[in-house]
């Protein structure tokens, strides 16, 4: 048994448009479609869930691009700080380097964690410290890790929490709008199915026509 074709929902749209305007300019499908039921109230009808299902998908396309978009600017600011506080830390661990309490203090104690809170705790903690302690911030003056450059990190790092926010809301937002488009669809497809289960019965003499509908037909 043949597989039913499956078409993506761009193709979706595109077959639903060119049927309901054929549908009502075509002189010979026309009437035979009004005689089972679809006239042009009929048709209006699914002229309504066709334009709300291609609101929905132009929506979930640019909320997908948002998220995009949100994700990028996030990346390309933690990746920033990062580079700068994977350079301070080299520089700390060579200065502190017998200073075991000060090394624990700072959290330069292992590796840089990968998972991104715990990275966050760490980033937090080695600039907050230095912030906190002037006394030992002092001993990092020698490598240019000064109270305005820590300043700077601290800002950054809010930056990139607050980016992360953003970008949290915009994959819940992204994800809502995928769901309505996708149900959206599911009425659609729901109702050109029936459409086109009429119109093979309405132009069972006419099967050419078909093709009018967007129905490819073999000869």
């Amino acid at each position: 048994m043949a597989q039913k074709k499956s078409f993506s929902q761009p193709e979706m749209l595109e077959i639903s448009k060119i049927a309901l305007q054929n549908v009502e300019s075509n002189q010979i499908i026309k009437p035979l479609m009004e005689a089972l039921g679809y006239n042009s109230a009929k048709i209006s009808e699914g002229t309504s869930i066709l334009q709300n299902t291609r609101a929905k998908f132009d929506e979930s396309q640019l909320m997908d691009d948002n998220k995009s978009k949100a994700y990028k600017v996030f990346e390309e600011k933690r990746l920033a700080v990062n580079t700068v506080y994977a350079k301070d830390r080299k520089k700390a661990r060579i200065i502190l380097t017998n200073d075991s309490l000060a090394l624990k203090a700072l959290g330069l104690v292992g590796v840089v964690p990968k998972n991104y809170v715990s990275w966050l705790e760490n980033i937090n903690l080695f600039y907050n410290t230095l912030n906190n302690q002037p006394d030992l911030a002092q001993k990092l003056l020698v490598v240019q890790i000064t109270p305005t450059h820590i300043a700077d990190q601290l800002a950054g790092i809010a930056e990139v929490e607050s980016l992360r926010a953003a970008r949290v809301q915009s994959d819940g937002i992204a994800q809502n709008a995928t769901k309505t488009k996708n149900n959206a669809f599911k009425e659609l497809e729901k109702w050109m199915g029936a459409f086109f289960a009429i119109a093979r019965i309405a132009l069972e003499d006419e099967p050419q026509l078909l093709e009018s509908l967007g129905k490819f037909v073999k000869s």
